[in-house]
């Protein structure tokens, strides 16, 4: 059995949908079990909160492998979940990280995805470390201001990063918890195959639309408000994420070969998954 956290988000949900194609048994730990409902009898729901480990017993009963999400709004330290997932007899735990542990430089963003992989490394447990990059699925918030106005309203339109497809990051953990004996131990850092600018994905949406796309920049005053109010982004965390759109970190530009590695294929490029997102921008 698998359990997979965060399943209703943009990678969970993909973890999921990759495992069950592969004929794994997957349990889904989630906070909102109706966000669940499209697996239908294909998964276990169970409901729980990673912000209370004592409520996981449920959840890890039986299980063997887990895809975990530790840094999160509301988890205040990664240490006691991994000791209740420890403790209940999983061996291999899948930990979706941040690009940014790697970087040179020194941010809250870094420290807190640093912290959570150092927890799982030490746990005792055979673990493998998914170093996500910049999500594609981070414009989707565009869609309600393209669809009325045909507008893009966002800090930072010459940041760059080499963006993943959110769908390539769920199959790679998928491939990883499926069998993990290869993975075993090692830091595989997903990224695009290519470097683009905020300006240049605003120009692709643009084109596939068939109609123009025009760019705002918004205030940083603005965009770090949205940040707390609205993601409940720690302040330390939203400054972080603002000072990384004002000068791209060196790690976000990487491309690296770990998906095509692990899936023997390129990974899909930002044209590709606008492509199969566009009803959402019309």
């Amino acid at each position: 059995m698998i359990l997979v956290t965060g399943a209703t988000g943009a990678v969970g949900g993909e973890v999921v949908d990759r495992l069950l194609e592969r004929g794994e048994k997957v349990r889904v730990l989630t906070r909102n079990p109706e966000g669940a409902r499209r697996w239908a009898e294909a998964v276990d729901v169970v409901t729980g909160d990673l912000a209370d480990p004592g409520s996981l017993g449920a959840a890890l009963d039986g299980v063997d492998r887990a895809f975990l999400l530790l840094v999160l709004p509301g988890i205040p330290q990664a240490g006691p979940i991994v000791a209740a997932v420890r403790d209940a007899g999983v061996r291999h735990v899948a930990l979706l990280s941040s690009i940014r542990a790697g970087s040179a430089r020194d941010s809250a963003i870094k420290q807190v995805n640093l912290a959570a992989e150092a927890v799982v490394q030490g746990s005792g447990l055979d673990w493998t470390v998914l170093r996500g990059g910049t999500f594609m699925s981070n414009t989707l918030p565009w869609a309600p201001s393209v669809r009325a106005e045909r507008v893009v309203r966002a800090f930072g339109g010459d940041f760059r990063s080499s963006a993943v497809d959110p769908r390539d990051v769920g199959e790679v953990a998928a491939r990883v918890l499926a069998d993990p004996a290869p993975h075993r131990s090692r830091v595989h850092t997903l990224t695009g195959g290519e470097v683009i600018t905020v300006a240049e994905q605003v120009a692709v949406l643009a084109e596939l639309l068939g109609e123009p796309v025009a760019f705002e920049e918004l205030p940083e005053a603005v965009a770090r408000g949205a940040m707390v109010d609205r993601l409940r982004y720690p302040p330390a965390v939203a400054d972080a994420m603002l000072t990384m759109l004002r000068n791209t970190d060196e790690s976000l530009v990487r491309v690296d070969g770990a998906v095509a590695e692990v899936l023997g294929r390129p990974p899909r490029s930002y044209r590709e998954w606008v492509a199969d997102h566009i009803e959402a921008f019309r």
